[in-house]
């Protein structure tokens, strides 16, 4: 199962659209606080897409949260900016550069999670 957190609607029913049509169980949150409860009550997730850049709780520290309640969740981040800075706490994952292709997203989710 994935979760998908994304402030822009048209991104996230996109990403969220992608994943149900290659098959994966998907559930999304508007904001880094609504996915990080979702998250919490939620323990079969394998995969954490967030955007990076979001009001509140942003991707890095929402991906810190969400690897202290899930410890073997893999995170896949997005960006629209060219120059986010990983900090030093945050878990390791790709990021992907908006605005990707469908191919791009597609690629990123089953190198993490093997192929669907």
């Amino acid at each position: 199962m994935i979760i998908v957190v994304e402030d822009d609607d048209g991104v996230r029913t996109l990403t969220e659209d992608l994943l149900l049509d290659c098959g994966y169980d998907v559930i999304t949150a508007r904001t880094g606080t609504e996915g990080l409860s979702r998250i919490q009550r939620e323990p079969r997730l394998s995969l954490l897409i967030t955007d990076i850049r979001m009001p509140g709780i942003d991707g890095w520290e929402l991906a810190r949260r969400a690897t202290v309640v899930i410890p073997r969740l893999k995170v896949l981040y997005m960006t629209g900016y060219s120059s986010e800075l990983r900090p030093d706490d945050a878990p390791l994952g790709p990021v992907l550069r908006k605005p990707w292709d469908t191919h791009e997203m597609h690629q990123c989710v089953e190198g993490l999670l093997g192929a669907s």
